[in-house]
């Protein structure tokens, strides 16, 4: 009830949205030719057999780059990718734990040491930076290792550098949206701002008491900069020593001589008073990492603005050309071909890209269509780009992101992931408003998607980006949406059965093509450049 209070309140504060953007006949026109034939043929071609999955780093993904390529070209989208080009290259690192080589040891205040064991005290994380992960420190609490400017820190009044923090999973009381929980809950988000704080390493504490898998394969992915001396994802980036994760009997191993109570200070954590402190004991940990490295790319088309300013300014349409590749057989079918994740959110991409090529539909400020891949990696290549655009970063305005539309229903309500944190919300108004949809607040906060698709990529750097989700509203008496998606969603989703021959409401697809077009039209002819709304926690990171 409060997210659904707030969220209310934030569409009454964008009532006073001024939005001056007119529709010329040629665009609407373009809208209504949207094409469901042509949709489904993208998705067809995208999501067949011959492609196993488009897993970067095969033939297949290499295929659906080509399409696409192929696509852009005879629509006239000009290459927006490396120079001259319509994809930029990336290189991709997968990094992957010796289990046998990590070792951690506890020393006590006297000197003393105790040997914990790999998979029942601690679990590495995969260094992509380092064949050698290393560390050693004194140990300290800090309570969620959360830090939210002008609202709550577990950093205030304690210095960790050069020393290990330890933090627990979960984020205090009083976070105002789902979209705030998502991401200052996000491991790769703790971990960064502890390397920010001047930690050497860390160590996530889970509420459970021990590992479900004491000898898992742990591995990571991330994109790295031409220098290989950065790396790009949504995890863990190798900016620590060393990371850990461990679980509640370790935490409390390390309360036992501490003089604090751990279960009063998980309670202090949890309605927001710091609670943090220095543990009398030090740490010594390392573990070896291997590396694979190969090469994939993301495909990158333009659309120029027309206003002799503005054109040097880019609204970025975002969606993952990438899947899983080949799975376990289920029912005899061993290839994930991810025909609504995401081959339809290329596809709607690819008629976005059509009426505004084909359409004359002269945004003011330039339009980019770009593919990304190995979203189903980690977001690694929204992140790469996000970090490395083809364009000054400066100039991207903001970022509409597509990722598995879910169009196995009439769409008649949608859920503006992220956009509530800044003035777009205005832009997914006007747009909803012209279409005739109901915009509703997330129904399932807990799945906390907003940071398990391309746009956080965009938001992490500073850029307000949305991604659009199905809502729950039905034209059928009595019908429960809600429970319809689920049960689809258990069905196909990361599973071998998300092919053609699954459910899809091609009617809208097609609304969800204009809806999406309709908001970075908007954006791109509005004189004023997209703002985070005042006093905003994303706007202030």
């Amino acid at each position: 009830m409060k997210i659904k209070i707030l969220f209310l309140l934030i569409l009454i504060s964008f009532h006073a949205f001024s939005q001056n953007v007119s529709i010329p006949g040629s665009v609407k026109k373009a809208m209504n030719q949207i094409d469901t034939t042509t949709i489904r043929n993208h998705i067809a071609y995208l999501a067949d057999d011959r492609l196993l999955g488009r897993k970067p780093g095969t033939e297949g993904y290499q295929l659906a780059v080509d399409y696409v390529v192929n696509e852009f070209k005879q629509m006239g989208v000009k290459p927006a990718g490396d120079p001259g080009q319509y994809t930029q290259k990336l290189i991709l690192r997968n990094t992957k734990v010796d289990n046998t080589s990590a070792k951690a040891f506890l020393y006590d205040s006297n000197g003393n040491a105790d040997s914990l064991d790999f998979g029942r005290d601690f679990l590495p994380y995969a260094h992509p930076m380092t064949a050698a992960a290393a560390g050693h420190g004194k140990l300290v609490f800090v309570g969620y290792g959360v830090d939210i400017p002008g609202f709550y820190s577990d950093y205030e009044g304690i210095d960790v550098k050069g020393k290990v923090v330890v933090f627990f999973a979960g984020v205090p009381d009083g976070i105002p949206a789902s979209t705030l929980i998502s991401h200052f809950t996000s491991p790769g988000n703790k971990l960064n701002i502890a390397a920010e704080k001047g930690a050497i390493g860390a160590i996530l504490v889970y509420p459970m008491n021990s590992f479900p898998n004491s000898n898992p394969v742990i591995q990571s992915n991330v994109a790295l900069n031409p220098e290989k001396n950065a790396a790009f994802g949504r995890g863990f980036n190798g900016n620590l020593g060393f990371a850990l994760t461990s679980n509640k009997s370790f935490l409390s191993q390390l309360f036992l001589n501490s003089g604090k109570n751990m279960e009063e200070s998980l309670a202090a954590i949890k309605s927001g008073k710091n609670s943090s402190f220095e543990f009398p004991y030090s740490i010594v940990a390392s573990y070896s990492n291997s590396f694979t490295e190969f090469e994939s790319e993301n495909v990158i088309g333009l659309i120029p603005g027309s206003d002799s300013k503005l054109k040097n300014e880019y609204v970025v349409h975002s969606a993952h050309l990438d899947h899983v590749g080949i799975g376990r057989v289920v029912n005899g079918d061993s290839i994930y071909n991810g025909a609504h994740d995401n081959a339809s959110g290329v596809a709607s991409l690819l008629e976005i890209a059509r009426i505004y090529a084909k359409g004359n539909a002269k945004p003011k400020r330039s339009i980019l269509i770009v593919m990304v891949t190995a979203e189903e990696m980690g977001l690694v290549g929204s992140s790469y780009f996000a970090s490395y655009p083809t364009v000054p970063k400066s100039a991207i305005v903001a970022n509409v992101n597509t990722d598995m539309p879910t169009v196995i229903a009439p769409l008649l309500s949608i859920v503006p992931l992220g956009a509530e944190h800044s003035s777009i919300l205005g832009n997914v108004q006007f747009a909803a408003n012209y279409l005739g949809l109901e915009i509703e607040a997330d129904p399932e906060p807990e799945q906390n998607r907003f940071v398990r698709s391309d746009q956080y990529s965009f938001v992490v750097n500073g850029i307000p980006a949305l991604h659009i989700k199905y809502g729950n509203k039905s034209n059928v008496p009595g019908f429960d949406m809600d429970a319809f998606i689920k049960t689809w969603r258990a069905k196909y989703y990361h599973q071998s059965a998300d092919g053609m021959d699954g459910i899809f409401d091609f009617a809208a697809a097609k609304t969800y093509v204009q809806l999406n077009f309709l908001i970075s039209y908007s954006i791109a002819n509005t004189t004023a450049r997209p703002t985070w709304n005042p006093g905003d926690l994303f706007g202030a990171k």
